[in-house]
């Protein structure tokens, strides 16, 4: 087995539940995934591992291997995690952003407009993963970046449900072009205030949809 391959087989099954082509409680087959990757059970087994680690599968007596499905509240408190740390990420990145730093947040935000008019999903997820992404990367402290990195993982099957919930865009892009301008000022504190009320809304508006829907 090779590091490569099991890493493979862990990102495709990430990605799925991630893009919600797995919903939560759906079953992962054992058999089905040796053919669908084409190899023997070990690699799998061993991706498998990693993504209960995470939290994003889970092995039950009598009903075999499914897609983890976070209660409303542990989705509430990974978002007050994210509130908290993803904001201080932001306040440090601000500070040390370069103008090359500012230059990557500003095409990104246009991608992110242009996506957003032309209601392309797929491309606002991509863009908004990347743009989120950068004030972990960049807040100098690598510790952080690990802990947000998994506490993201936990939520990111709930992006696809986000946007697909009407009239929130505008929002999401204002709070961003703020994260933005504070990247340009290097103003630390106000870049922790919009992703503050940026990283609420979501929550907001992800728990406002799951009360109403709780199959997921």
């Amino acid at each position: 087995m090779t590091e490569s391959l099991r890493e493979k087989i862990y990102q495709s099954i990430r990605d799925d539940i991630a893009c919600g082509k797995l919903f939560p409680g759906e079953r992962l087959v054992e058999s089905m995934l040796v053919e669908r990757f084409k190899t023997s059970r070990s690699p799998i087994r061993e991706a498998l591992r990693q993504l209960e680690s995470e939290g994003l599968i889970s092995f039950e007596r009598n009903k075999g291997i499914t897609v983890s499905k976070l209660s409303i509240h542990e989705i509430d408190e990974i978002y007050s995690l994210r509130w908290l740390l993803e904001s201080y990420a932001a306040h440090l990145s601000a500070e040390r952003a370069t103008k090359n730093d500012v230059a990557y947040l500003r095409d990104l935000h246009g991608k992110l407009k242009t996506a957003a008019k032309n209601s392309d999903l797929l491309s606002w997820i991509q863009n908004n993963i990347l743009f989120h992404d950068f004030f972990s990367e960049n807040s100098g402290n690598s510790n952080l970046h690990q802990v947000l990195s998994t506490v993201k993982r936990r939520v990111n099957r709930y992006h696809y449900m986000i946007v697909r919930i009407p009239g929130h865009f505008r929002v999401y892009i204002e709070q961003h072009g703020g994260l933005l301008r504070a990247c340009e000022l290097n103003n630390g504190r106000m870049a922790e205030k919009y992703m503050k009320a940026h990283i609420q809304t979501i929550r907001e508006v992800l728990l406002d949809y799951l009360n109403k829907f709780p199959r997921f």
